[in-house]
């Protein structure tokens, strides 16, 4: 499967949980994402913080599941304040982290670190059993070229 094309299911996915807000933060290893969400109203970021908590605010106040796209590496770590609010809160919020793909980790490759399972009890990463009373995690590995259709 293409990059494109598995950013293609996983936005469809995100859609059937009732996403309509995005809030992303562009980097290099998620430009799949982004290109999928091309001509879909987004909100940019440049900080994954900020994206977070935007993104949870609207979901507290539309009390509906919303996204936040992030690339790899630290800027995942970026989210885990909000998604420990969206837990103890009861917000669905949906957190999207772009990935290397799984033989880079533990090499010293910049970006990646250890992304799976990174906020621990404070997000579900299975959309079949979230229960959107928290946050859900959802990580894709993409392989180079990141753009490949």
């Amino acid at each position: 499967m293409t990059n494109i094309s598995a950013a293609r299911a996983l936005v469809a996915t995100i859609r059937e949980l009732g996403v309509r807000d995005f809030c992303v933060c562009a980097g290099s290893r998620n430009s799949p994402l982004l290109a999928v969400l091309a001509g879909t109203p987004v909100y940019s970021f440049v900080d994954e913080r900020s994206a977070a908590f935007f993104a949870l605010g609207r979901a507290k106040r539309d009390e509906l599941p919303v996204a936040v796209v992030t690339t790899s590496g630290t800027a995942v770590a970026e989210l885990l304040p909000a998604a420990i609010e969206a837990h103890y809160s009861g917000v669905p919020l949906v957190l999207v982290t772009a990935d290397r793909p799984a033989r880079f980790r533990g090499t010293g490759a910049p970006q990646s670190i250890e992304q799976l399972g990174i906020f621990g009890v404070y997000a579900a990463s299975d959309p079949a059993t979230w229960d959107r009373k928290r946050a859900l995690h959802l990580n894709i590995e993409f392989e180079e070229p990141l753009i490949d259709e």
